[in-house]
């Protein structure tokens, strides 16, 4: 229970921008909840005009003073308006079907930090020269950054181990941006994007939008040895991991891979029920990073439909099955057996792992 899917949708003065995305989480579901929860939204503050931003911020601003100075005696209703307020100004639909789980002190702590960095937005970004590629790989960047420095504590105060939770667990993420006939893909992780085309012939055929970062990918092997010192070419990849451990070489959170071997050590040690919180052969961090890769696709319509899914699914399923089980559902032809635990008139109790195997033979 650790993916997450969000859908949402952005005006523009010229157009209307649809945003898709699919989260894999790792180590538990807490990291791809908040980036479920917060990516959009940074996404959108970088697509949007500084006339827009400077609306927004100064309503945000008005709305959560009102909020603060009733918060005693409307506490539940603080929560809940203070945790949508900037989500509802920046983004003019939002579909995630998943429960915010986030209590009252981490959301405030997010909605401020999402209205610094709308104010860095409008004061930094020359939006005459962002273009969308440049925006989406900010906004990941930007998100992730706060992700990790959220859980280091101010001067005296002591870590919370509610944020420490979010930045140690991780996130892939596989976002695809809609905009006119143009679609843009950023995908960081091992979730994946793909096209379902057919051509003028009926012959069906799949475009791959995106690529795993992992071992398997040569290019992505390549990247990560030349970021670190040649004497650590046979440690940085073991059985096919990061460090040994991790599988993506790209992800959210996952501070364990990130932080300097110190902060490791203050912060993450006291807290870490696991062993060691350092990974062996730590020399050179970070050495994980949230960076998207980005495509853009010009849609025609021989496009016909677009799947983002997690590894679970490509694990099983190669993109040409997946492609051609949802034309045959598009058509109403059934691609599978009906599945029959029993035959007509037997009793017989099945065991899980007995299911498991009918269903793994099927």
């Amino acid at each position: 229970k650790e993916d997450r899917q969000v859908q949402a949708r952005i005006h523009s003065p010229d157009s209307t921008m649809y945003l898709f995305g699919a989260f894999d989480g790792h180590g538990g579901p807490w990291c791809s909840d908040v980036v479920g929860q917060r990516l959009f939204e940074y996404i959108a503050v970088t697509l949007h005009q500084p006339n827009d931003l400077e609306r927004i911020m100064q309503e945000a601003k008005r709305i959560m003073a009102n909020q603060h100075a009733h918060s005693t005696t409307h506490h539940h209703s603080h929560d809940k308006t203070i945790s949508n307020t900037i989500t509802s100004l920046l983004l003019h639909s939002y579909y995630n079907p998943y429960k915010d789980t986030r209590n009252s002190k981490i959301k405030d702590i997010h909605q401020m930090n999402l209205l610094k960095h709308i104010e860095d937005a409008y004061t930094n970004i020359d939006h005459d020269h962002t273009d969308i590629i440049s925006a989406l790989e900010s906004a990941f960047i930007k998100l992730d950054r706060d992700i990790c420095a959220e859980a280091i504590p101010v001067d005296t105060q002591p870590v919370d181990e509610d944020l420490l939770q979010i930045c140690t667990a991780g996130s892939c993420a596989c976002v695809a941006l809609v905009k006119d006939d143009d679609l843009y893909i950023a995908n960081c992780g091992d979730a994946r994007a793909i096209l379902g085309t057919i051509d003028n012939e009926g012959n069906q055929s799949v475009i791959n939008l995106s690529h795993d970062h992992n071992a398997r990918n040569q290019s992505e092997v390549k990247r990560l040895l030349s970021e670190h010192p040649s004497n650590e070419s046979h440690s940085i990849i073991r059985s096919e991991r990061l460090l040994g451990l991790l599988m993506p070489f790209r992800a959210f959170g996952d501070v364990r891979f990130k932080w300097p071997a110190n902060y490791l050590r203050e912060y993450l040690q006291p807290y870490y029920k696991k062993g060691d919180a350092l990974p062996q052969f730590y020399l050179s961090p970070p050495y994980l990073t949230v960076k998207p890769e980005i495509t853009k696709h010009k849609l025609t319509k021989k496009d016909k439909f677009l799947v983002l899914a997690t590894d679970g699914v490509w694990d099983l399923l190669s993109p040409e099955r997946v492609v051609q089980l949802i034309f045959n559902h598009q058509k109403g032809i059934q691609s599978f057996d009906r599945f029959v635990l029993h035959k007509s008139g037997s009793t017989t109790t099945l065991k899980l792992k007995e299911i498991n195997e009918l269903l793994l033979a099927r």
